[in-house]
């Protein structure tokens, strides 16, 4: 126990020492930032004897892929100590075969996504940082839709010279069916999760990489927790306030 404070103690020591010393405290922050980046999540059941890793339509190993971009804000104080937080709006888009079984072309679905992290960072020159976060994080699975695309043609007019109709095509895309959450076997629309993660910020730009554990229970199977995880890499344009 007092080697791993002594360790902890040591390590923060060097941080300052690194802040003050070796860049006479002119390290600058950039607290705001508007990331894009790529997500990816699935639904992980502890079997017994062995482990279950499914999408939404429980077939294995296989996940759900789409994009986050929003909004984060990771404030700092001089010894390196702050908060990494913002949000951020998540779409999933799956083409699974799964899917086109069931008679759909294709899925979608919208998130809101809300971290809330204890954050360390450790200053490399002036502009310049390694930052290792870790807390909570919070995904509310706002709709899910089965979508199906069409391409119709629309009559215009009628030529009474030649006695044909004229028109033009239309395409789009019908919602046929909502995705229902938290019934029989479909996840809960709420999703809390253990978070984990760092960045590396150069200048005005921002890599990111984080790793949810999901804590709440989506009950696919009776007598066991199926829980949802997701990984992220986000790239960032930072900036001062």
């Amino acid at each position: 126990m007092r080697k791993s404070a002594f360790i902890i103690l040591l390590f923060f020591t060097l941080t300052l020492q690194a802040q003050t010393t070796l860049f006479g405290g002119g390290h600058q922050d950039a607290p705001l930032g508007f990331s894009i980046g790529y997500v990816s999540k699935d639904w992980r059941t502890n079997l017994g004897d062995r482990v279950y890793h499914e999408n939404l339509w429980g077939q294995e190993d296989k996940r759900l892929h789409g994009i986050q971009f929003g909004v984060q804000y990771q404030p700092c104080l001089p010894i390196g100590a702050g908060i990494h937080t913002g949000l951020f709006y998540e779409c999933y888009i799956s083409v699974s075969q799964a899917v086109r079984d069931a008679g759909y072309d294709d899925f979608t679905e919208h998130n809101l996504y809300l971290p809330l992290h204890l954050m360390w960072r450790l200053p490399l020159t002036a502009q310049a940082s390694i930052s290792l976060f870790g807390g909570i994080g919070f995904n509310w699975a706002i709709s899910g839709t089965y979508n199906e695309h069409y391409r119709e043609y629309v009559i215009d007019g009628y030529d009474i010279f030649s006695a044909v109709s004229f028109g033009h095509y239309i395409e789009g895309t019908r919602v046929r069916e909502h995705q229902q959450y938290g019934t029989g076997d479909w996840p809960r629309r709420f999703n809390l999760q253990w978070e984990m993660g760092c960045n590396f910020r150069y200048k005005h730009f921002q890599l990111g990489f984080t790793y949810s554990i999901g804590y709440t229970d989506h009950e696919f199977y009776k007598g066991h927790k199926t829980r949802q995880d997701k990984i992220a890499v986000n790239l960032a344009f930072v900036t001062h306030l």
